[in-house]
């Protein structure tokens, strides 16, 4: 895989990462399973017949595998859907939401690209991206992590981003930053996009 490939995964998973905390309200800064299935509502009421949605859930009704289908229909009156993306979903006790792992449908099979770790401590809030190893048969360890400083209301009051730039190389502080209210408030965002996870492969 090119630097120049790598570099563009980057900025799409800070991107990604970033504004999947931003856009929540105020009164859920932090992903939960709440926040999981309010997103996979928005995504179907925002879908424009070209991508096609269908959910697995546990006992307690919580998204535990959200399916992505493109539609390869030439028009309205003619559905013709394939899998595209797979999103697993793992929560603690309390329903936070710890890990969604991201799968492409590639020569027939669901293959895993990568995952996200979602963690809380106290008021410190953390999203880390590892990308899947076929060799190992397991994830590599994290390429990036967003952290955010979370304030009693759990919305965001600082993002800091670190970066490994190679593997076994430490993680790099990037970037530090204290967020304004009315920034998050007139952030733009598209829950659809959060649905379909960014392009962890690169390609369209």
């Amino acid at each position: 895989m090119s630097n120049i490939l790598k570099i563009t995964m980057m900025k799409k998973l800070l991107i990604s990462s970033m504004l999947c905390l931003m856009a929540m309200t105020s009164e859920a800064q932090v992903m939960t399973a709440a926040t999981v299935n309010k997103v996979y509502k928005k995504a179907i009421a925002d879908s424009t017949n070209k991508l096609f949605y269908n959910t697995e859930l546990d006992d307690y009704y919580q998204i535990t595998a959200m399916y992505v289908f493109k539609n390869k229909g030439k028009n309205k009156d003619n559905v013709s859907l394939k899998p595209f993306y797979l999103y697993r979903y793992e929560y603690a006790a309390d329903g936070l939401l710890t890990k969604r792992t991201t799968f492409v449908w590639r020569r027939n099979n669901w293959r895993c690209i990568g995952c996200h770790q979602y963690s809380l401590d106290n008021t410190t809030y953390q999203i880390a991206y590892s990308r899947w190893n076929k060799k190992k048969g397991d994830f590599n360890e994290p390429m990036g992590k967003m952290t955010y400083q979370l304030l009693p209301d759990e919305t965001v009051n600082s993002i800091a981003c670190y970066q490994r730039h190679r593997e076994n190389a430490p993680m790099k502080l990037e970037w530090q930053v204290s967020v304004e209210e009315r920034f998050l408030e007139t952030l733009p965002y598209s829950y659809t996009d959060l649905a379909r996870g960014f392009r962890e492969d690169g390609k369209e």
